[in-house]
């Protein structure tokens, strides 16, 4: 008689291999999830009762009183969020604009240096954004972007078009030509066959570069700290957080809260795209 359900007639072999799987999946959660706990923990704690001894896993009278300081007129948070926004929506966009171009013209046109414009556009991926950061402070200077928000946007988009490229142009190639052939006979021109067809059906694929970009440009720091000139109006949320906890000599409970804030629009992000994220990074993979 056969067995079926989860966990019947399993030999002691697939017990073992399930058990210490179970076992890393907790082990990684715990890693990942377990900073995060605490700083939700030490934002509810009063200001200065966080380095008491023994520690305090959790406090005893919780507190909204570091959540009311980092949004007062003091701290403001609320702006370093709004300007953080703006940014990653800035370069998200900017981002998929080129990188759909370039993955279209990568996976449809037939020219010599096809390869080669991929294999040098995922070379730049690969530079570590600290390296430029000098030569790139001196080009927004000399263009006069310097202490403005284009100054964080533009280089964000140069440092999201590598990867969105090789995301939309493996999903593209593995598309079939038929409907872009029925458009090109019917007259559509290469514009109307991009703007019409090839980003409807790319959507998974442009969720995912969009949503990956959006994520690398909310966490990007040093950039933003330099061309940023250290003008509050001007700080993005990372910068914003490390001005806190400079300013107001180390009150973890109000960079915790402020941490807390910064990272509820990212989680509010992935809830909700979650699975188009997932779809998008395998479905090129599966297609064809």
């Amino acid at each position: 008689m056969s067995r079926t359900g989860a966990g019947v007639g399993r030999r002691p072999g697939d017990r073992r291999h399930f058990a210490v799987s179970l076992l890393v999946v907790a082990a990684i959660a715990l890693f990942c999830l377990g900073p995060l706990f605490w700083i939700g923990i030490t934002s509810l704690k009063a200001p200065g009762t966080e380095f008491r001894t023994p520690v305090e896993y959790f406090p005893d009278e919780p507190t909204l009183e570091s959540y009311a300081k980092v949004t007062s007129e003091s701290f403001s948070v609320q702006t370093a969020i709004r300007n953080s926004l703006i940014v990653s929506t800035g370069a998200m966009v900017g981002t998929i604009v080129i990188a759909s171009l370039a993955a279209y013209a990568i996976a449809r046109v037939r020219f010599r240096f096809r390869f080669a414009s991929i294999l040098l556009i995922q070379a730049a991926g690969l530079v570590p954004p600290i390296i430029i950061i000098a030569p790139t402070f001196i080009m927004l200077r000399a263009a006069g972007l310097v202490g403005s928000l284009w100054a964080m946007i533009i280089p964000n988009i140069a440092y999201g078009v590598p990867l969105a490229t090789l995301l939309l142009s493996s999903y593209l190639s593995r598309l079939p030509v038929n409907l872009e052939e029925a458009a090109s006979i019917d007259g559509a021109s290469w514009f109307r066959i991009y703007w019409q067809i090839i980003l409807p059906v790319s959507a998974p694929a442009i969720v995912s570069a969009g949503v990956l970009s959006f994520l690398g440009s909310w966490g990007e720091f040093m950039h933003a700290f330099t061309v940023g000139l250290g003008l509050p109006a001007l700080r993005t949320v990372p910068v914003a957080i490390l001005g806190y906890s400079q300013a107001f000599e180390l009150q973890w409970s109000w960079v915790a809260a402020a941490t807390v804030i910064a990272i509820f629009p990212i989680v509010t992000l992935a809830v909700l795209f979650q699975r188009g994220v997932v779809r998008g990074l395998t479905s090129g993979a599966v297609s064809g």
